[in-house]
């Protein structure tokens, strides 16, 4: 009988400890962590206006060249790409760019990055995701990526993290 009825009691205790650890991480959840990826120049020739469309006006802003760098990867953009902007006609600017890295052990990596402006002053928050073969940037395939996309003289400025979870 004291087997039963201390099998019983640790069991009510483990319940009530799993319980008070699910209501903990409820109560406070663990944020993911990032790490920076680079900082990017982008260099855009001349837009072309595409026109009104039914969501707005479409202008396509070709990317010309520029260069990323930081921890995780360096190399230059290559002119293959453009930034596909959408203007609606209540006032916000959707930006759609794909661009072509070639980084510096020559690499080839594909980027899309995709965000809203963020009110008047240019600046747009973006995520991004990459596409390689290469082995060593693989695991750019799977990377949750976001920055901030920022309008400059030639172009475009933009930071790039990467959430990681775990992996800190």
């Amino acid at each position: 009988m004291h087997f039963f009825s201390l099998l019983t009691i640790a069991t009510g205790l483990l319940g009530q400890a799993v319980t008070g650890a699910a209501q903990s991480l409820k109560d406070n959840p663990v944020p993911p962590g990032v790490q920076f990826l680079f900082s990017g120049n982008i260099s855009v020739g001349l837009p072309v206006d595409i026109g009104a469309v039914p969501a707005g006006n479409v202008t396509v802003i070709p990317v010309i060249g520029g260069a990323v760098s930081g921890p995780k990867i360096a190399g230059k953009m290559l002119a293959l790409g453009a930034d596909w902007s959408l203007s609606t006609q209540n006032g916000y600017s959707y930006s759609d760019m794909r661009a072509h890295i070639r980084a510096m052990d020559n690499s080839n990596i594909y980027l899309q990055m995709s965000g809203v402006m963020q009110g008047a002053n240019g600046i747009i928050l973006v995520r991004g995701t990459f596409q390689t073969g290469a082995k060593d940037f693989w695991w750019m395939n799977y990377a949750f990526a976001f920055g901030v996309m920022k309008p400059s003289p030639t172009g475009f400025t933009v930071d790039m993290w990467h959430m990681t979870y775990g992996m800190q």
